[in-house]
Formats: C-alpha cells, sequence, structure tokens
C-alpha cells in the first residue's frame, strides 16, 4: 500500500497531536496531584485547648512550689516579664513574619489561623522557663494550654528576646570603680583580706550529642574537636569569669569541648581586652587580677596556683597559698553548681537538631537569666530544689543527666563535677608559646608572687579539716 505525502503528513500530524496531547494531560494530572496532596498537608488538625495563665498557674501551685518549678518568685517572674515585654513582642512579630514567609525569603504565604487565639507574652515565658529548669516539654504543653511545637517556639522567641535586652549584657567591667567593687566582694570572703582578685574565671563543658558532619564543617571544625576526651561527652568550651556572689561577669563559647581552657580563653575577646590593659591598679594596691586554676597561665592579669605541691613539707608555704587562692577562685565553680542547678536544661545533652549557633544563644540566654534570679534573691547561693517533675523528666532523658556533688570542703554548693575541669591541659597549646612563657617569666615578679608573700608574711597556713562528699 502506497501513501501520497499529503496523506504521510496529517498521519504524523495526528500522531504529534495526540502525544502533545498525552502530555498535556500529564502534566496537569501531575500539578493537581501535587496541589492536592499541598492542601492536604496544609491541613492542621487542630484539638480544642484552653489557654492558662501563669496567674492561674500560680494560683494552682501556691508561692512555694511556684518557685520552685519556675527558679523564681511570682514577684520576680512579673518584673522579668516586664523587663522583656518589649523585645519579646518584637520577637514575637519578627518570628510571625518568618512564618508567613514560610521560612524563607521571598515566600508569599498568609499566617495560619489560631483557633484556639494567640498566645500571650506571659505564657511563652513562663512555658520557657520551665523549659529551662529541665521541665518535659509534654508537660508545659498541658499546663499551659498550647502545643508541642509552641513550646519549642517559645523558647526561642524568648532567648532571642533575652539576648536583645541591653538591661542583661554580659561584659567584664572596664572601670576602676566597678573591679573595685568585684574586688571587695572578694576580700570579704578571704581569711587573709586578699584586695586585688577581681574575679575567678574557669570553664564548663556545655554537653551535647554528637553533632552532624555538616554541622561540624558549618562551624568550621571536625567533628572530633567537640570531643572532651577527659568527661567523654561531645559539647562545647563554655569559658566564665564570676564575682563573689556567682554572678557572670563575663562569657565566652568559641570552642570545642576538646579544646583546652587556656586555649579557649585566649579565643575569648575577654583576653584581647586584658592584653591590652584591661584591670586597674588601685592606688597603691596591686592590679586586680582574675583567679584562675593551673588550666591557665601565670601572667600580670591571672594569678595561679604553685604546681606540685601538695605533701611537700618543703614547700608547704606554697601550698598554704594554694589554700587560700582556691578560697577564692572555687567561687566560679559555685557558679557553675548553681547555674546547671537552676537551669536543668544544662544537666541533659543539647537536642541534636540544635545548631551550634542556637546552643551558644541559649547558654547565654541562661547566663543572664542567672544573674536576674540572683539578684532577685535575697540568699544569692540558694537555689531552690529542683521540681520534683522535672527532675523524674531528666532521670529519664536518654542521653542520661548530670548529677551535682560536694566534694570539696570549701564548697558549699554543689558543683557539676562531670562537666568542669575538662579542659585541665596544655595538648593544644604550642610548645613554643609555653617556653616563650616562661622565659617571660624569668625575673618578673606577676601579681602571685606578691600574694603568696601576703599569706607567708601573715604566717596564713592551711586548716586541717575532714573532707565531706554528698551527691544531689
Amino acid at each position: 500500500m502506497q501513501f501520497s505525502s499529503n496523506a504521510v503528513d496529517e498521519l504524523l500530524f495526528g500522531v504529534s497531536s495526540v502525544i502533545q496531547s498525552a502530555v498535556i494531560a500529564a502534566a496537569v494530572h501531575y500539578m493537581n496531584r501535587r496541589e492536592s496532596v499541598r492542601r492536604q498537608r496544609s491541613i492542621r488538625i487542630t484539638f480544642p485547648r484552653q489557654r492558662t495563665s501563669v496567674v492561674e498557674v500560680y494560683n494552682s501551685m501556691g508561692p512555694r512550689i511556684f518557685r520552685r518549678a519556675f527558679r523564681m518568685t511570682f514577684d520576680a517572674f512579673w518584673r522579668l516579664h516586664s523587663i522583656l515585654l518589649p523585645h519579646l513582642c518584637t520577637a514575637i512579630s519578627d518570628n510571625s513574619n518568618y512564618v508567613r514567609k514560610g521560612g524563607r525569603e521571598g515566600g508569599n504565604y498568609s499566617l495560619p489561623p489560631i483557633p484556639n487565639g494567640p498566645i500571650s507574652p506571659s505564657i511563652r515565658l513562663g512555658a520557657t522557663i520551665r523549659y529551662f529548669a529541665g521541665g518535659s516539654p509534654y508537660d508545659i504543653m498541658l499546663a499551659f494550654g498550647v502545643s508541642y511545637s509552641e513550646v519549642l517556639t517559645s523558647v526561642w522567641i524568648v532567648v532571642d528576646a533575652i539576648n536583645k535586652c541591653a538591661q542583661f549584657e554580659i561584659a567584664y567591667p572596664d572601670t576602676m570603680e566597678e573591679q573595685r567593687k568585684i574586688a571587695a566582694g572578694f576580700e570579704a570572703a578571704s581569711a587573709p583580706g586578699i584586695r586585688n582578685c577581681a574575679g575567678a574565671i574557669d570553664g564548663i563543658l556545655i554537653w551535647m550529642l554528637k553533632p552532624s558532619l555538616k554541622e561540624a564543617k558549618k562551624a568550621g571544625v571536625d567533628q572530633k574537636k567537640f570531643l572532651c576526651g577527659r568527661k567523654h561527652k561531645f559539647g562545647l568550651n563554655c569559658q566564665a569569669v564570676s564575682d563573689c556572689r556567682g554572678r557572670i561577669l563575663d562569657i565566652s563559647i568559641k570552642c570545642g569541648g576538646a579544646s583546652s581552657d587556656c586555649l579557649a580563653f585566649e579565643a575569648s575577646e575577654l583576653h584581647s581586652r586584658l592584653e591590652n590593659g584591661l584591670m586597674h591598679q588601685d592606688g597603691d594596691n596591686d592590679r586586680f587580677v582574675l583567679f584562675g586554676d593551673n588550666a591557665y597561665l601565670n601572667t600580670a592579669y591571672m594569678a595561679t596556683p604553685f604546681t606540685n605541691v601538695a605533701g611537700d613539707l618543703n614547700r608547704a608555704a606554697e601550698d598554704n597559698y594554694n589554700f587560700y587562692h582556691s578560697q577564692l577562685r572555687i567561687r566560679v565553680e559555685c557558679a557553675f553548681g548553681m547555674l546547671v542547678q537552676r537551669w536543668g536544661v544544662l544537666r541533659m545533652a543539647m537536642p541534636r537538631n540544635l545548631s551550634v549557633r542556637r546552643v551558644v544563644a541559649l547558654v547565654v540566654a541562661l547566663a543572664k537569666l542567672h544573674n536576674f534570679c540572683i539578684d532577685e534573691s535575697d540568699i544569692p547561693e540558694h537555689v531552690p530544689q529542683t521540681f520534683y517533675r522535672d527532675r523524674f523528666h531528666m532521670m529519664n532523658a536518654d542521653s542520661g543527666y548530670v548529677t551535682l556533688r560536694t566534694d570539696d570542703p570549701q564548697q558549699n554548693t554543689a558543683v557539676p563535677t562531670e562537666l568542669i575541669h575538662g579542659g585541665e591541659h596544655f595538648e593544644d597549646v604550642p610548645d613554643n608559646q609555653l617556653r616563650a612563657q616562661r622565659r617571660r617569666n624569668l625575673g618578673v615578679e606577676f601579681p602571685r608572687t606578691r600574694l603568696f608573700q601576703l599569706i607567708a608574711d601573715g604566717h596564713w597556713q592551711r586548716p586541717i579539716m575532714r573532707r565531706g562528699n554528698a551527691s544531689t
């Protein structure tokens, strides 16, 4: 059978038309199906909830239980709320704008409806404080009548508000008057009357689950840099300076848990300020200094203990100095104890899905709230007992939880021994840097020399006492 050229052209045109129609039909079907799936996913199963205000929670708990659950009194909570309210409103608005854009720039989405009504700033603050204290999000959502996701959303709204509040800013003071005030607090706690201690410094491990390879690359370091070998935990090295009452005067989180305290301190902004002459000299008295342990280098602005003197009768005078030095330095360990006891979220590993940036923001916010609670308390070192529901939640955490212990007779506050002293090594400090430091020390009279002479001339001796042991 033979076909004319016109017949062939008509046949080919018909076939191509069928193919085009089939392709168009398939594309339309795919688009309709995709739109149907998107609509189904957008349908939110809403459960009717009755919002419970902070006042109603207080009335059901009473003042004593409320203070245990929220780590502060009812009046202190509302003072905190009044300070943060403008920043909370801004943070809530920013979060709404983020949702409106679908979590990314350039979106064209409308805000989802709020069937149960908006969540007030006070409820968001209350839910967040309960989360910081170590409360289970499931308990919190039932207490305030909010969803699980809104509990976590509230946490980051409050963290953002706290960190943007200038009143809560943490930075070591640079005026002589403020440094003298800090030193006066340590002098009152010092038996020999040491006058130039203007802060105690140490490091604490912020416990995390092992970060993903992607998150480690984003932080610019290898995953192993987060592992603290001495504590067998992943985390971040947090450097902090405290006053005698336990307030955090300076905080820096810039290194992984594998870093030594020395290197983590030298990476901080405080170290640069100290190198540039931050500490003042109080008249004819010695220059103000920080008190740190042997994880740091003895310098013009840092007084450290003598090494390898315990039990050596020929170095009894140096051992006496170490005792009275520890009497003040240990205040920062007590500050860590109060911080972790107050905010139970630090006694558990940070969730795996949190970025390093968010973990740092969370810890800084907790330090600021810690200072607020101390300022509000008549007895700064007294932290309310952990709420029994929070203790149950922490004890059943998948990663485990950190206990608090009192192993040193000089400590009145239980401390997280599983999180401190992990950076007491110089493994990551170059040998040439240590040698250069020793050469600089030759013939130089650092503050430690004068402090040692003060103890020796006053015939101050280490008291003999029995060691106790307790845990919580």
